[in-house]
C-alpha cells in the first residue's frame, strides 16, 4: 500500500472557514513524532519547551526554546521529539488574511516571495523571542475570546510576530533585500496578490497588464526588479507547489495534476517539474510515498 504524507486541512477542521476569518491560533504538546504533513495555508510557529528536530522538505534542524519557524503552503515537513516532548504556539493563516491590510509593499512581497535558498526557520535571541511568544500569547487569548475587533487586533499582532520573525531571519541568514522604489514596491505587492489568488488561471504579462492598466514591460522590470526573479518563474513556483500536494495527497494522474494547477501543456508542466524540483512528477511522486513508509516504519520502532 503506498503511504502519502498526510494533508491537513487545519481551516475548515477548526471552523475557521465557518467563521470567514481565516486564521487558527492553537497550543499543544507534541510526544514522539509528528508523520509528514503539508497543508495550504502558511504556518508561524514558535518552540517554547523541549527539544527535537524537524525535516523541512527534506532538510533537518534543530527544535529547542526559542525556535520559530515560518512554512508557506504544501512545505512538507514532519517532528521528531526528544523525550520531553516539543511545546509550540502555532499560527496558521491563509495567505488572503494579509490582503487589504496596511501592510507594507517590501514587507508583503518577502512573505509571499519565492524561496530565496535560505532556512525556514531562525533561533530568536532572548528579546526577541520574548516579544514573539508574548505577541503569539495575546493572539491565542484573543483567539479564544469573542470581543470587538477580534479579526483586526490578531491580523494586528499576527504582521507584528511576523515582522519579529523576518528581521531575525534576515540578520541570521544576512539577507539583503534588492533595493527598488517604492512605487515598484505597490505595483508588484498588487500584482502579487492577483497571481496568488489567480495563479490556476490562465495568467500572462499580457492579462496583468490589462489588469493593472500598466504596460507589459513596466510590470516585468519591476517584478525582476523587488522580487529578484521573473513574473513567469513566480508564476510556476506557485503552481508547483500546487502540484506537489496533489502529486503526495491525491490519487489524481499526473496529468489532470497538470491541468488542475494551470498548465495547458502536459509537457511544459513536466519540464517545469524537473526544473524546480529536479525530478519527474512520477519520480517526485514514488520518492515522498518511500520516505513517508521509511519514516512511519521507524516511528513505530521503540527505542531501547
Amino acid at each position: 500500500m503506498v503511504m502519502f504524507p498526510e494533508y491537513e486541512d487545519v481551516l475548515s477542521l477548526s471552523g475557521a472557514v465557518s467563521r470567514k476569518f481565516s486564521c487558527v491560533v492553537t497550543t499543544h504538546t507534541l510526544h514522539k513524532y509528528y508523520a509528514l504533513h503539508h497543508h495550504d495555508v502558511l504556518e508561524l510557529s514558535l518552540v517554547v519547551s523541549g527539544t527535537g528536530t524537524e525535516f523541512i522538505n527534506g532538510s533537518p534542524h534543530k527544535l529547542q526554546p526559542g525556535t520559530v519557524t515560518f512554512l508557506r503552503p504544501h512545505d512538507m515537513h514532519e517532528i521528531f521529539c526528544d523525550d520531553t516532548g516539543v511545546e509550540v504556539i502555532c499560527c496558521m493563516f491563509d495567505i488572503s488574511l494579509l490582503f487589504g491590510s496596511t501592510m507594507e509593499a517590501d514587507f508583503g512581497t518577502i512573505i509571499l516571495g519565492t524561496n530565496d535558498g535560505s532556512t525556514s526557520y531562525v533561533d530568536l535571541d532572548p528579546q526577541p523571542y520574548a516579544e514573539m511568544r508574548a505577541c503569539l500569547e495575546k493572539m491565542r487569548f484573543e483567539y479564544l475570546e469573542d470581543k470587538l475587533a477580534k479579526n483586526s487586533y490578531i491580523r494586528s499582532k499576527l504582521i507584528e510576530a511576523l515582522i519579529i520573525y523576518f528581521r531575525a531571519h534576515q540578520r541570521r541568514n544576512n539577507l539583503t533585500p534588492p533595493s527598488s522604489n517604492y512605487r515598484n514596491k505597490k505595483l508588484i505587492w498588487n500584482v502579487i496578490q492577483y497571481v496568488n489568488t489567480h495563479y490556476i488561471n490562465d495568467l500572462s504579462l499580457e492579462i496583468l497588464s490589462s489588469q493593472f492598466d500598466t504596460s507589459v514591460s513596466a510590470i516585468s522590470l519591476a517584478f525582476k526588479e523587488v522580487m529578484g526573479t521573473t513574473f513567469l518563474h513566480y508564476l510556476h513556483s506557485l503552481r508547483i507547489r500546487r502540484a506537489t500536494g496533489l502529486l503526495l495527497n491525491t490519487n489524481m494522474s499526473i496529468l489532470d495534476v497538470a491541468l488542475e494547477t494551470g498548465f495547458q501543456s502536459f509537457r511544459t508542466f513536466s519540464r517545469v517539474f524537473v526544473k524546480i524540483e529536479g525530478l519527474s512528477p512520477r519520480e517526485y511522486r514514488l520518492k515522498h510515498s518511500r520516505e513517508s513508509t521509511t519514516s512511519n516504519l521507524q516511528s513505530d520502532v521503540p527505542k531501547d
